[in-house]
């Protein structure tokens, strides 16, 4: 009597649209996460450096991203976390130096308050760059 495995996996690809209106929900919470550290950060209390509080800032809000990334926007749990892991601290890093060194060429150059061109850059980032990492790279 012959056995059969199956072969198909637990979870299912998410479809484009909806992972990428689930992207946008947890990106606003990751945001948030980030420029709420960032603010804190840089309070009078405080007083970091906007690059250095930028920086941890992101830090905090890829957490939160990976979380939700991998349990909800794009359900891929299947996947050994430890590669998930790995794959999203490459984008993580990319997208950290992009928020960071956007902020900075940002506030510098356009002469935008920091706390705006934080917004302005995470922003576009995370359409131009995350998404697409985090569904054909990390989540895939």
């Amino acid at each position: 009597m012959a056995t059969v495995i199956e072969t198909t996996p637990k979870t299912f690809k998410v479809p484009l649209i909806t992972s990428f209106l689930r992207y946008n929900a947890s990106a606003y919470s990751a945001t948030f996460c980030d420029y709420l550290v960032f603010l804190l950060l840089r309070s009078d209390y405080v007083g970091i450096y906007y690059p250095i509080a930028k920086f941890i800032g992101s830090c905090v809000g890829a957490t939160v991203a990976f979380i939700l990334g991998r349990n909800w926007t794009f359900k891929n749990k299947d996947v050994v976390i430890t590669k998930q892991s790995i794959r999203f601290a490459a984008v993580v890093v990319g997208s950290i130096l992009l928020n960071t060194a956007g902020t900075f060429l940002v506030t510098e150059g356009l002469h935008i308050n920091e706390k705006y061109s934080a917004i302005i850059v995470a922003i576009f980032v995370g359409a131009c760059y995350n998404f697409p990492m985090q569904r054909y790279f990390v989540f895939k």
